[in-house]
């Protein structure tokens, strides 16, 4: 039972070690984005590209990069009427 409880504690450090490694890496290549393009009504996605502006510690980093996101739900105006009053 301890060999378990041991192994699964080994495990969990492990992972949380893999995934602090993971995160730096995702901090090597630092780019300036351009603003949000219109949104394509034919793949539901907006994209904007990025240049690159610094490579931290000897990264292979792409000179431009373009990157997606879903468009927004578009968001209705509505006008709220007041019930029961003003009209007769």
């Amino acid at each position: 039972m301890q060999v378990r409880g041991f192994f699964l504690l080994l495990v969990l450090i492990l992972m949380a070690a893999a995934s602090e490694a993971g995160k730096n890496k995702k901090a090597d290549c630092k780019y300036k984005f351009e603003s949000w393009g219109g949104c394509d009504a034919a793949t539901g996605l907006k994209a904007r590209s990025g240049t690159l502006k610094k490579a931290l510690y000897n990264a292979e980093c792409q000179e431009t990069i373009q990157v997606t996101k879903p468009c927004s739900p578009k968001t209705k105006s509505k006008s709220k009427a007041r019930k029961g009053k003003g009209k007769d």
